[in-house]
């Protein structure tokens, strides 16, 4: 049986087009009878998930009236999977479409990994739509990538793993070998709430091309022009960083150098007892988290 991306749920789904490729969004909370108003709270996956790693996030915002839309990336669950332009910079780009697309003229990204990521290029890219960014286990991409020794640290030798094309694609589409990645990345006592969503995730890495388009970015070691271009300037817009406590994929060193890419508002906070996922692992705890930041920015 083919895999379901539209899983039911307090949200409806909704194809959009963005710079000519199909994206997929669940969407929920309230909208205008005159279309979509205010500010967008868009939620986005990191690897190697989807939209429904925010299923537990995305009605618990709408409760509180927020719109959310959960997108999918290019490359990952319903979107499209085109073969190349996997850069940030790009990622970026397609985002800020989404959100025009769904009729937002302001909107508050919170990303997680990957999503965080392409979050960070949106204050320069589309400066107008940008109102704040939440990246969640994602701290600033060039902070990251200028540790000394971050290709010998943590779990950066799966990434190494990722880069072996044929083998990484089929373990990513074995379940037990998604969960075994998804477990390692979460904290030792949250580990069954991703193991429980890995089937899924497997299944969808299994369409044809799909495990390949996803692994694009993770196989971009070096940085783009248009991306240091991109994440030169410092961010101007409030930025919360969420990061687990017990994240095993991003080191603590990399979220202390944020303060030398934010010229505006940054507040950084820790959720206690999570690992790479605090949207799975955590999700009230995330939820509390994001609230009052959402309240004075969305």
């Amino acid at each position: 049986m083919p895999v379901i991306v539209n899983r039911p749920g307090p949200w409806t789904h909704r194809d959009l087009t963005a710079g000519g490729t199909r994206f997929h969004a669940a969407l929920a909370g309230p909208e205008t009878t005159t279309g979509a108003a205010g500010t967008l709270v868009l939620l986005v996956h990191g690897f190697p998930e989807c939209w429904w790693t925010w299923r537990h996030v995305l009605p618990a915002l709408a409760r509180e009236g927020h719109r959310v839309a959960a997108v999918d990336l290019r490359g990952f669950g319903g979107s499209d999977r085109p073969p190349s332009d996997y850069d940030l910079a790009t990622l970026g780009t397609d985002l800020a479409g989404v959100v025009r697309s769904l009729g937002h003229e302001r909107v508050v990204v919170v990303g997680s990994g990957l999503g965080g990521q392409a979050a960070w290029t949106l204050p320069r890219l589309a400066p107008d739509l940008t109102a704040a960014i939440v990246p969640v286990g994602a701290p600033h991409p060039l902070a990251t990538r200028s540790l000394r020794g971050r290709a010998v640290s943590g779990r950066s030798l799966q990434y190494l793993g990722l880069q072996v094309r044929g083998l990484a694609e089929r373990r990513l589409s074995t379940p037990a070998r998604m969960e075994r990645l998804l477990r390692s990345w979460a904290a030792p006592a949250t580990r069954d709430a991703l193991g429980q969503a890995a089937d899924y995730y497997a299944q969808l890495m299994a369409r044809p091309g799909a495990a390949h388009t996803a692994l694009q970015p993770a196989r971009r070691l070096l940085v783009s022009r248009a991306e240091a271009t991109t994440l030169g300037q410092p961010v101007d817009v409030p930025v919360l960083s969420v990061q687990g406590e017990l994240d095993p994929v991003q080191p603590a060193q990399a979220y202390a150098r944020d303060t030398h890419r934010v010229a505006g508002r940054l507040q950084q906070v820790t959720i206690r007892g999570v690992g790479h996922f605090p949207q799975e692992e955590a999700p009230e705890d995330l939820v509390r988290v994001l609230l009052p930041f959402l309240s004075e920015h969305a």
